[in-house]
């Protein structure tokens, strides 16, 4: 999908804004440095079933959880170096009668100094601790998952940037992210996409965001938590925090570093350094709000728009539907946006450009979904795919599917469309601009609760975030399967992620986040060269 010029020029910039350029460490450890990361056991276990225990509170240990707890009842099984590096502590009764715990220092290759370490280990009569100052590499065996007087055997493990020599304390008082342990499957997914040749930059957090993260102009992150509106310097600098008092349900980028936010309780606030610029009332709602220039225009619940100046000078509007019906999606064209009401006689369509006038407005007995494209807009409706001509939409092809509740399409800049069906065979599909079937493909993840995010740039490649974090990259011109890359998207405790992000820009730049603690900067260019995929535009 083409992106406003706003995200089109801060994509193009996007490497030296995050500040990563995959800079290599200059000096040569003396164990080498990092070229590749795995988890001390096999965790697919774990991750199944979106086990997370880092960060979480104990009265039992009266503190947060330093690490993640893995491999419970598996005493006895080989605990691996995560990558290589040099052995700082090593001791079988490292914590007493809670086992051993064995330290590894690695040098990664930005230059920074990580230590993972390995508790509640045993050895056995032929796995024994290492040596301190030995050098490992990924896949060392360093001991045995050990039983702990106090608990099941298991591992305990954690990632840190300090205490190379002492085990610890497992746990403590604030969030452990504030005190320099990293989440260890956050922190594992977000290098190995690092290490990924196509990565050129990234952002972490220490914040859970609730809505998708927002690049600045000025190179700056806004991230809006709860209630919180917090800013970063990526990759990793916080810079302020406001709590604005009710759920922030929008944000927006203005020029000079702006921020637009509105709030489930009715307000909408324009933020800059930190600092309340303006505040006023809106028509409350959950939906988020579009930026057309210096034009802030705000869907109202029953579909209306209500547009402000960043002053909080009411603009124009335009009336929403009967009391009976209620706005369920809000998209962001070119100029235009889109507006689908529901009620209970059926559904409303609506496009309102920025001059106030409604467009385009059409009922539907179904909701169809929809997307902007290069000819207008695109809908569907059930198997029907229909395109906007003049001031309605009429079907020009089907897709032959019977979709299910997570479908969802996207346009590219000519007019191609990509549909993921939904359905019990996890169908993706390709259209061109007149409505004919390019090919059709099983989605290579499944079918999840939530619908995968779709974007497209130049017309070369098809991109796909699912709700785990997986980043999946298809050829346009067959739907082939070329790459995909992982992102932690936060487990158990983060099952629906509402902040995960994907934005492509036409040469390719690609931002993307599984709604956690990492963004990520790609470019698709080099993931398509790699994958030895030549394409022509159309």
């Amino acid at each position: 999908m083409k992106l406003n010029a706003f995200y089109t020029c801060l994509l193009c910039v996007l490497p030296l804004l995050l500040g990563f350029g995959q800079t290599m460490a200059q000096a040569q450890a003396d164990c080498d440095i990092v070229d590749g990361i795995d988890y001390p056991i096999d965790i697919s276990d774990t991750l199944d079933q979106g086990y997370d225990d880092f960060g979480l509170f104990r009265a039992r240990f009266n503190g947060m959880h330093t690490a993640i707890d893995i491999g419970f009842n598996r005493r006895g099984e080989p605990v691996h170096a995560v990558a290589r590096g040099r052995v700082t502590y090593s001791d079988v009764n490292g914590w007493d009668t809670e086992k051993g715990v064995v330290i590894v220092e690695h040098l990664f290759p930005d230059g920074s100094t990580i230590y993972s370490v390995y508790g509640h280990m045993e050895q056995t009569d032929s796995i024994f601790f290492p040596v301190v100052g030995t050098c490992v590499e990924r896949g060392t065996i360093l001991g045995t998952i050990g039983w702990p007087s106090r608990g099941l055997p298991h591992l305990h493990y954690e990632l840190r940037s300090f205490l190379p020599d002492d085990g610890g304390p497992g746990y403590v008082e604030d969030n452990p992210l504030l005190d320099g342990w990293f989440h260890p499957l956050d922190f594992t997914n977000l290098w190995r996409a690092r290490l990924d040749p196509a990565a050129n930059g990234y952002a972490s957090f220490v914040d859970l965001p609730t809505l998708p993260p927002l690049l600045l102009d000025t190179g700056s992150i806004a991230l809006a938590s709860g209630t919180r509106l917090i800013s970063y310097q990526p990759p990793t600098t916080r810079l302020w925090e406001i709590d604005l008092q009710s759920a922030i349900t929008g944000i927006a980028g203005l020029s000079e570093g702006r921020i637009a936010a509105r709030t489930r309780g009715g307000q909408a606030v324009i933020m800059q350094n930190g600092r309340f610029l303006h505040v006023w009332e809106v028509d409350s709602g959950d939906a988020s709000f579009a930026v057309f220039g210096d034009t802030l225009l705000f869907p109202t619940q029953a579909g209306g728009i209500q547009a402000f100046s960043p002053t909080g000078q009411l603009l124009w509007t335009v009336d929403g539907m009967p009391d009976s019906e209620r706005l369920v999606n809000f998209q962001i064209g070119a100029g235009e946006v889109g507006l689908m009401t529901r009620g209970q006689q059926g559904s409303t369509w609506r496009i309102v450009n920025a001059q106030s006038s409604v467009t385009a407005e059409q009922r539907f007995t179904r909701t169809p979904i929809f997307t902007p494209s290069a000819r207008g807009w695109v809908l569907l409706d059930g198997t029907d795919v229909l395109r906007t001509h003049s001031s309605s939409a009429s079907a020009f092809a089907s897709t032959g599917i019977a979709t299910g509740r997570t479908v969802q399409l996207t346009s590219d800049v000519m007019g191609n469309i990509y549909i993921f069906a939904g359905d019990r065979d996890a169908t993706l599909l390709a259209l061109d601009a007149d409505g004919g079937l390019r090919w059709r493909v099983r989605y290579p993840t499944g079918v999840f609760a939530q619908a995968p995010l779709l974007d497209t740039g130049g017309g070369c490649l098809v991109y796909a975030l699912d709700a785990d974090g997986t980043l999946s990259v298809f050829s346009a011109i067959d739907g082939s399967l070329l790459h995909q890359i992982h992102l932690y998207a936060g487990g158990i405790s983060n099952r629906h992620p509402r902040a995960r992000l994907l934005q492509v820009d036409e040469t390719e730049n690609i931002l993307i986040g599984g709604g956690f603690l990492s963004l990520l900067s790609l470019n698709g260019s080099i993931i398509s060269q790699n994958a030895g995929h030549a394409c022509l535009p159309g």
